[in-house]
């Protein structure tokens, strides 16, 4: 999608950013958080504290993924840095932005993880029901969803509580509160759920971004090594 150069003129300096950064001979990419400073379109600057980016490690011959906090909706670009003037310094230049609906598939990938769906209760709530717990795995995890298998089918309407398994190098359990959009009955007995995410906090919601990051670019690395054989 092409961006309006011009646009970058309206974001106030100052502005938060959280940017993932492509590491140099590794799948891996590393999450910043910065802030923004206008120069002159298509280029800009992103700031950051000191030690927060490892600049001897990026790689600049591979997009950045940036996303500017508006204070409501979020601007998202592709951009490349053409300059790292210091430890805290990055010179970008903008390729292209990325819609809502395109970041949401751009960072949904196949991955099966552990998740385990569970009854969801509040302190205003009607709470004389049986709590319930089912445990599952992922097919594939989005920053706004994933979709799940589970032997028993959980209820299809009503939030429930999702606790997933990030499959990082250093897997860690998050929490979120979500609702079922579908579901569909599969031949051995088991239950495909996808689930949107209706609570999540901004660093869980990173976590499985970044984490989303790393497995597509094993995948295109995988799928770029079979072709070339």
């Amino acid at each position: 999608m092409s961006f309006d150069t011009d646009a970058l003129k309206n974001i106030a300096n100052g502005r938060p950013v959280r940017v993932f950064l492509p590491l140099q001979n590794s799948p891996d990419r590393v999450r910043a958080q910065g802030v923004y400073q206008k120069t002159i379109p298509p280029k800009f600057t992103l700031i950051f504290k000191p030690g927060m980016i490892p600049v001897d490690d990026i790689d600049l011959k591979q997009p950045c993924i940036v996303a500017i906090d508006m204070g409501g909706p979020t601007v998202s670009l592709e951009a490349m840095i053409q300059e790292i003037d210091d430890p805290q310094t990055l010179q970008m230049v903008v390729r292209k932005s990325i819609s809502h609906e395109q970041m949401r598939e751009f960072f949904r990938v196949d991955t099966v993880t552990k998740v385990i769906s569970k009854s969801f209760q509040t302190q205003f709530a009607d709470n004389n029901s049986e709590p319930w717990s089912i445990q599952g795995e992922t097919i594939d995890i989005s920053g706004s969803g994933i979709l799940a298998v589970f032997t028993t089918l959980p209820p299809t309407d009503k939030q429930v509580n999702l606790e997933i398994t990030i499959p990082s190098a250093e897997p860690e359990t998050i929490k979120v509160v979500a609702h079922p959009v579908r579901t569909h009955r599969l031949g051995d007995n088991r239950y495909e759920v996808a689930y949107h995410f209706d609570d999540i906090t901004v660093e869980d919601r990173d976590k499985i971004i970044g984490c989303c990051l790393v497995i597509q670019r094993r995948l295109l690395r995988l799928r770029y090594q079979v072709q070339k054989k």
